[in-house]
């Protein structure tokens, strides 16, 4: 049966409603985490910063960089924000979600697999949050029918150790000569280890750490460079 948020046409998000549609992922709670953490390192760290790049990848329906965004409003800090996926019916999702929330003047929506389109920031981006496909390819067949037949799995399919896009992503970072102050991505409960691993090998010199959800899962990787 098709999930309930197709079927209506929306999710809360962050105590926010996000408009989803099959071009897109449903939004997860466990994903507020990337949000909380990308708001927390604001607060602690922005009387050092005049400006703000931060950058979501793989925006889905922009819940992540639209949350963001209401946020630092809050915390009355502006940020150039820019949100990229490669599937441009998705981009058209995010921005039909970021004028919901009169926030289409504040993010830049741009159609990018990860990086290859990026010259976008002014300087290089101070905080990278995404939560790309993590999905090991060998795990996609036994999922709940109501995520495996209707979300696309484009969204869901993270190759065949679940962590092939992230190892992509690391690798443009560094291409890029790129040292972001925080990069946060969302993994699968069982790669912490894995994530700890490569996120420590393409990035030697940062601070590296596995966090839980609230279900005490492992669920967010964080790269810190102080």
């Amino acid at each position: 049966m098709q999930p309930r948020q197709y079927q209506r046409g929306w999710v809360e998000f962050y105590k926010l409603r996000f408009k989803v549609t099959p071009d897109v992922l449903i939004p997860r709670p466990e994903t507020e985490l990337l949000v909380d953490e990308v708001l927390r390192w604001v607060e602690a760290f922005i009387t050092h910063y005049s400006e703000l790049c931060i950058l979501d990848l793989g925006t889905g329906s922009g819940n992540i960089a639209i949350s963001i965004t209401k946020g630092l409003s809050t915390l009355q800090v502006d940020a150039q924000i820019i949100a990229t996926d490669i599937s441009p019916k998705a981009i058209k999702v995010a921005r039909q979600n970021a004028k919901l929330h009169g926030v289409e003047d504040k993010i830049t929506f741009l159609q990018s697999n990860l990086l290859s389109k990026l010259g976008g920031c002014t300087f290089y981006p101070d905080i990278i949050v995404t939560n790309l496909p993590y999905i090991p390819s060998a795990r996609i067949p036994y999922l709940d029918s109501s995520v495996k037949d209707y979300e696309p799995l484009a969204a869901l399919d993270g190759g065949d150790d679940g962590f092939k896009l992230y190892r992509k992503l690391f690798q443009q970072i560094g291409d890029k000569g790129w040292k972001p102050k925080l990069i946060l991505g969302e993994i699968d409960y069982t790669h912490g280890d894995l994530a700890y691993l490569e996120a420590s090998k393409y990035f030697p010199k940062a601070s590296v750490e596995v966090k839980k959800d609230l279900t005490h899962l492992q669920r967010v990787l964080t790269i810190k460079y102080q």
